[in-house]
């Protein structure tokens, strides 16, 4: 069964975190996780009143792509945060999947948008 949660065990993402030079930011990970087999991340850090996704690794799966990015907008929500901010490498599936348009990397109202999904706005 797919779930997708907060890692546990951030200390397995030390490496990457100091590589993408984020170790200063506090960054969190969420897991995707399939029959106990990790098979996508996301690494999302606050910046005052935005959540700043800064890598989404689906293993080329625009659907899981997906699911990780409405995780990680859900949990800003749950803060008070109605901003994202999208600072990947690569926004193709960002752009694909209606997330940022005219090749700006901000989402604004994320109640707003979150709540055309039936089942992210419950």
């Amino acid at each position: 069964m797919l779930q997708i949660l907060q890692t546990k065990h951030i200390e397995n993402y030390a490496q990457m975190i100091d590589e993408m030079g984020l170790s200063e930011l506090y960054p969190s990970i969420v897991e995707a996780t399939d029959k106990d087999e990790i098979i996508g991340i996301g690494v999302y850090h606050f910046e005052s009143d935005t959540v700043v996704l800064d890598k989404v690794d689906s293993n080329g799966d625009l659907y899981l792509y997906d699911g990780i990015v409405r995780a990680v907008l859900f949990l800003a929500m749950m803060k008070g945060i109605d901003t994202a901010r999208f600072d990947l490498f690569d926004l193709d599936n960002a752009k694909k999947l209606g997330f940022v348009q005219n090749n700006d990397n901000i989402l604004s109202d994320l109640n707003g948008y979150m709540s055309k999904c039936k089942s992210c706005g419950k």
